[in-house]
C-alpha cells in the first residue's frame, strides 16, 4: 500500500511539468486565431478594401476612354493633308435652288430652300441638322443623303445611298462612287421639285455679288417627278 501510495503521488507530480511544457510550447508555435467577434470586422475591412480598388480600377478605365475620345479627332485631323487656307478661301461654289417649289407630292406645304455656298473641304447633306451640314428639311431627302467635296479646283458629289437618290443633271449617281459635277450642272438631292441645284464656282471677289444676283433670277420650270418620303 505504500507502494502504491508512493507510486500515485509520483504520478500525480510527474504530469504537472510535462503539461507546463507542453502549453508553453503550443503557446509560441501554434498560430493565434481570431475570435468570433474580430472575424466579421475583418472581413467588412477586406471588403471595403477590394471595392475600393475596383472602384479605382473602373475609373482609371473610364478616364482612359474618354481620353481616346477626345485625342482622337485632333489626331486624325493632323495627319490629314488638306488644301492651304489660301486654296480653300480660293474656291467657293454656290448652290442654287432651280425646281418649281410644288410640293403637292408630298401632302403638306414646303419652303424652297435658299442658296447654299460651299466653302468648306467637305460638306454633307441631308435632311436632319444632327446629321448634315446643309440642311434640306423636305421629307423626300433622307436624313444623311450625300457628301459634297472639293478638291483640286473641281467639286466632287457622293451619294451616300440615299432613298430617292442623287442626281447630276439626268444622271443617277451609284451610292459610294464619287462623281464630278462642271459649273453649270444640276444637283438633284431626291427631289427635283424642291431640292435640284445649279451648280456655280465663284471666285473670292465676287462670291457675295453673284450669290445675290442668282438669288434674284428667275426660277426655270421643271417636269414633274414622283418621289417617295426619304427614310
Amino acid at each position: 500500500m505504500e507502494m502504491n501510495s508512493q507510486s500515485l503521488s509520483h504520478a500525480r507530480l510527474l504530469p504537472k511539468p510535462l503539461v507546463t511544457c507542453c502549453t508553453s510550447s503550443l503557446s509560441a508555435s501554434a498560430p493565434v486565431f481570431p475570435s468570433k467577434a474580430s472575424i466579421p470586422a475583418r472581413r467588412s475591412l477586406l471588403l471595403n478594401c477590394s471595392s475600393s480598388c475596383s472602384k479605382q480600377l473602373v475609373g482609371a478605365r473610364i478616364r482612359s476612354k474618354h481620353q481616346q475620345r477626345i485625342l482622337g479627332p485632333v489626331h486624325a485631323s493632323s495627319e490629314s493633308a488638306g488644301p492651304s487656307s489660301a486654296d480653300v478661301a480660293a474656291e467657293r461654289w454656290l448652290l442654287q435652288p432651280v425646281g418649281d417649289g410644288d410640293s403637292r407630292h408630298l401632302g403638306y406645304k414646303a419652303e424652297m430652300p435658299g442658296a447654299f455656298e460651299i466653302a468648306s473641304d467637305v460638306v454633307t447633306v441631308g435632311r436632319l441638322p444632327e446629321k448634315a451640314d446643309m440642311v434640306i428639311p423636305i421629307a423626300t431627302v433622307s436624313g444623311l443623303h450625300a457628301r459634297i467635296q472639293k478638291k483640286e479646283g473641281s467639286l466632287l458629289v457622293t451619294d451616300l445611298d440615299s432613298t430617292n437618290g442623287t442626281f447630276i443633271d439626268d444622271r443617277k449617281l451609284r451610292p459610294g462612287v464619287a462623281a464630278n459635277v462642271s459649273p453649270g450642272s444640276c444637283i438633284t438631292f431626291g427631289d427635283t421639285h424642291l431640292a435640284m441645284f445649279q451648280v456655280s464656282k465663284l471666285q473670292t471677289t465676287d462670291a457675295s455679288t453673284e450669290a445675290k444676283e442668282l438669288e434674284e433670277k428667275p426660277e426655270p420650270e421643271n417636269s414633274d417627278a414622283s418621289a417617295e418620303p426619304a427614310a
